[in-house]
């Protein structure tokens, strides 16, 4: 018997069946079977768990990231609508404010022109006044000069 044929015979399952080139033991199919068994759990705690683990943290923070886009996104929003509605009050306030001084620069001005109408008013009256005392001196002044000149002419046609 060659050392071949022994180790086939005297394998540790008993059992073997010899294919030339292929020795298929018992005991071969159970080992490869538990190797392949640690193998995998083996890979799974050392590689695939850590893996998937890593590609769930990743996953968590993108969502968090994006939630906390889009709460942002909603702040902007809220914001961009209060400042659009303070602006819009304090446009509306200071159109207001400039429409309320027109009409109060308006008012003055009409009160200041009726004020200074009156004040020219008197003034002229005055004037008038005046100027009738002295047309009705001068008128007196004229009737005596006239007076004096007739006298005089009346004279020195006379003599």
């Amino acid at each position: 018997m060659n050392f071949k044929q022994a180790v086939i015979e005297n394998a540790w399952g008993g059992f073997s069946m010899d294919y030339g080139l292929l020795h298929l033991q018992l005991a071969t199919p159970f080992a490869v079977l538990i190797v392949l068994f640690i193998m995998i759990y083996a890979l799974n705690k050392l590689l695939f768990q850590p893996v998937l683990r890593t590609l769930d943290n990743r996953n968590q923070a993108i969502a968090k990231s994006q939630q906390s886009v889009v709460q942002i996104n909603e702040e902007v929003e809220s914001l961009k609508q209060e400042f659009q509605q303070k602006l819009d009050a304090v446009r509306t306030e200071a159109l207001h404010l400039r429409n309320t001084g027109h009409e109060e620069g308006l008012s003055l001005r009409e009160s200041m022109i009726v004020e200074e109408r009156q004040t020219l008013k008197i003034e002229l009256d005055k004037n008038i006044a005046e100027l009738e005392g002295e047309i009705e001196a001068t008128k007196t002044f004229f009737s005596k000069l006239n007076k004096e000149l007739s006298a005089s002419i009346s004279k020195q046609l006379l003599n």
